[in-house]
């Protein structure tokens, strides 16, 4: 009879399990490291939301459900936070509200170091992001009307556009 020569299992499992647990313990220290909050995404920079109410569109980078609530995070590359990092936040509550059915009550903005800035869903914040898409809306309408422009026959012969312009003199 031949004895037995294979290897017991066990060695090899215990390998296999200790392996799986340093990549789960290494996955939860890099999503620490990097500023990811814990939950079920809904999104990971792949839904586009639109709102034809507000004439608003925006990509978060992730969409988080914590509990019953929906909460919107957004990755930059900055060292700080700026205006238009809360202004884009709050943009995506009023998207995410109507998308989802369910106002968020913060959002997080990751910087690039990893820091984490909780914004909050304010009615402030609401009424300033409303009102600069309506400057914005009104910039845009204002492109395409001619700009008030003073000839002044010295600067008219040097210019370069001379040819193309209906307004030079001489």
């Amino acid at each position: 009879m031949i004895p037995d020569q294979s290897l017991p299992l066990w060695p090899i499992a215990l390998c296999v399990l200790l392996a799986g647990v340093l990549l789960v313990i290494a996955a939860w220290r890099m999503r620490e490291a990097r500023g990811l909050a814990s939950g079920q995404t809904l999104a990971l920079d792949d839904v586009s939301l639109y709102s034809t109410r507000y004439r608003l569109a925006g990509r978060p980078d992730r969409i988080v459900r914590i509990g019953k609530t929906v909460v919107p995070e957004e990755w930059k590359s900055a060292k700080r936070l700026w205006p238009g990092h809360i202004a884009q936040m709050g943009a995506y509550f009023l998207l995410i509200e109507e998308r989802y059915g369910v106002r968020p009550p913060y959002g997080y903005v990751v910087l690039g170091t990893g820091e984490r800035h909780r914004i909050e869903n304010e009615a402030k914040l609401r009424a300033w992001v409303l009102d600069l898409a309506g400057q914005i809306r009104e910039a845009r309408m204002q492109l395409h009307r001619p700009l008030p422009v003073r000839p002044k026959p010295n600067l008219c012969r040097s210019c370069g556009q001379r040819g193309n312009c209906s307004l030079r003199i001489g």
